[in-house]
């Protein structure tokens, strides 16, 4: 069985199963315009295969003895983009509010998309003295 069909079958991609990274290369000669093509600049691609290297591993924060009187941040990664976690984020700020009313919560919508890092949100967090974090990505 070909390869790229067994692993489009498992629902893999077949980039995946390629051992090192690959790089086109540009054409020997130039490409026909009877192709489609302008004859323009040809296009580098990168293999999105997945390295080896794990990230840097930080440890957890220790876990807090009791929520009372403590404010916990509600931060909304924006999973879904154009607020589709907004229901989830207020509905666990109205939990806490019916379940743990000592429990102060503060929404806040982190810039960028749900990978990118957001330095401002999380020294503002830090400089209002944060007790905990909840991360919301569902969306």
């Amino acid at each position: 069985m070909d390869r790229r069909k067994m692993l489009a079958l498992l629902g893999v991609s077949p980039a995946l199963a390629v051992p090192e990274r690959s790089y086109a290369r540009s054409a020997g000669a130039p490409v026909s315009e009877a192709a489609g093509c302008s004859g323009g600049e040809l296009v580098t691609a990168m293999n999105p295969a997945v390295t080896a290297q794990f990230a840097e591993r930080v440890p957890l924060a220790p876990r807090l003895d009791t929520l009372d009187g403590k404010t916990i941040y509600l931060v909304d990664t924006d999973w879904g983009g154009m607020g589709q976690n907004d229901g989830i984020i207020q509905e666990m700020q109205s939990w806490f509010a019916e379940h743990m009313p000592a429990v102060k919560t503060v929404i806040k919508v982190k810039k960028g998309n749900f990978v990118t890092d957001d330095p401002g949100l999380w020294k503002e967090i830090a400089d209002a003295k944060g007790d905990g974090v909840v991360l919301g990505v569902a969306g």
